[in-house]
């Protein structure tokens, strides 16, 4: 098991004033999501160095996850089967430390998605939801879409399709490409308005896929999103070579 030596160490070696955490778990406003903390959050977290911080065991047979490996887990949907299948809990303490302290929104979301599921831990579902959401509100864009999912279902608080629709936009609005998967999907259920069709259309006629579902999905979203679009719009956003 990984651990820091004492928390002030830390700071000290990162060099980086530490987010401000308001411990609160309500609902944060929806606005917090796109503003520019999200994109300062992306950007410093990709370069911490967190070498020489830990006393990892001898016989320790991986590294710690850096934010982009910790992602990559992440998007792959492997977390419980890298950290507690492969790499048997042993860098626990450090993604809750990353999380708790360091305010880091790849590894809140890592540390909330461990706690809901009681992966290496002890499950607390409302402590993993709030770690989630502040994820979220940092502009982690698989944080944005699991509050999407949460909001939809009613996992864990009240029910709101507003709020469903509105994380998965934005996380859309940022770059996503699986939530501009998902946001189409979601359009073509009824979500939103016809009005932003062409929007959808254009983000996933520009977005490319490496595995075969997202492939096929793609392709049957675009030809029901061309149902509710005239050829001209059609044709203008394939058209449209977008700067993203």
């Amino acid at each position: 098991m990984v651990k820091y030596t004492k928390f002030s160490a830390i700071a000290l070696a990162l060099g980086l004033a530490l987010y401000s955490y308001s411990g609160d778990t309500a609902a944060a406003k929806y606005e917090v999501v796109t503003s520019t903390r999200a994109m300062v959050a992306r950007d410093t977290l990709a370069n911490i160095d967190f070498s020489g911080l830990s006393n990892a065991a001898p016989n320790a047979n991986t590294e710690m996850y850096t934010p982009d490996k910790m992602n990559s887990i992440i998007e792959n949907s492997r977390l419980a089967a890298v950290v507690r299948d492969q790499d048997r809990c042993q860098f626990t303490a450090d993604i809750e430390d990353r999380a708790r302290i360091v305010k880091s929104p790849v590894f809140m979301y890592a540390w909330g998605q461990m706690l809901l599921a009681g992966i290496c831990v002890r499950e607390d579902k409302e402590l993993g939801l709030g770690y989630i959401r502040h994820s979220a509100d940092d502009g982690y864009a698989p944080a944005m879409m699991q509050m999407s999912v949460f909001y939809e279902r009613g996992t864990g608080m009240g029910m709101s399709l507003n709020m469903s629709e509105q994380y998965m936009h934005t996380a859309a609005a940022l770059g996503s490409k699986t939530a501009r998967l998902n946001w189409a999907d979601m359009l073509i259920r009824g979500f939103g308005s016809p009005a932003m069709y062409e929007e959808a259309y254009g983000w996933l006629y520009h977005c490319d896929f490496d595995d075969d579902y997202s492939k096929a999905k793609k392709k049957y979203l675009e030809e029901q999103l061309k149902k509710f679009l005239p050829p001209n719009v059609v044709a203008r956003n394939e058209a449209f070579a977008p700067d993203f």
